[in-house]
């Protein structure tokens, strides 16, 4: 898909930095962690969000935002998985892709879980928004309607971005997260969606 690797390339500089703030704040939306262009907002101190018990501990801006942001990726991540066994043509990818889509779902329900855990209610602060690591309406409409070689070119693009960008999110979490759990299961999503990346069908 070449608009959704062209953010691949754009998530090296301020959009990605602009994210990566994002996650490490207490936010309904993205839009509100960059002040202008390619400038992030000043970090702000993370307050407890609640404790969910010991083995848990207390979650903290930063645990809320990752939970938030990875499962508004997986739910479409998760959609355009769908896809492959009726759109694709290549029968390695679509091996691949189902593996993808079984972590996928596993991932969801561990958040799901943690967010319960935090008291937060299980909405999506970031429908909508034009990130890296998804797709835009547009991009997912020609996901749906290509097949073949076509499909499969869109599919790896696509999720590539989705699991790089899962994978730095992942050790943004770990190195500011607060509740022992949730940062665990950011070490998890680490190591699947880099696995998951590097098995890749070329």
């Amino acid at each position: 898909m070449a608009t959704a690797a062209a953010r691949v390339g754009r998530a090296g500089g301020a959009h990605l930095v602009a994210t990566l703030v994002c996650a490490l704040l207490t936010v309904s939306g993205c839009a509100g962690a960059q002040q202008s262009a390619g400038t992030p907002a000043p970090a702000t101190s993370a307050a407890p969000v609640s404790s969910a018990g010991a083995s848990t501990g207390t979650f903290n801006s930063t645990d809320v935002a990752w939970i938030q942001l990875l499962i508004a990726m997986d739910d479409q991540a998760g959609t355009i998985l769908q896809l492959a066994p009726q759109h694709g043509a290549d029968p390695g990818l679509k091996h691949w892709a189902a593996g993808v889509a079984r972590d996928n779902r596993t991932h969801l329900s561990a958040l799901r879980g943690l967010l319960a855990d935090a008291g937060v209610p299980d909405s999506n602060p970031h429908e909508g928004h034009d990130m890296p690591g998804m797709v835009n309406a547009e991009e997912l409409q020609t996901l749906k309607t290509a097949s073949g070689a076509e499909f499969d070119a869109l599919l790896r693009a696509a999720l590539r971005e989705h699991l790089t960008q899962a994978e730095n999110m992942a050790r943004a979490e770990q190195d500011n997260g607060s509740a022992a759990d949730v940062t665990k299961l950011a070490a998890t999503v680490e190591n699947s969606t880099a696995g998951h990346r590097r098995r890749m069908p070329s």
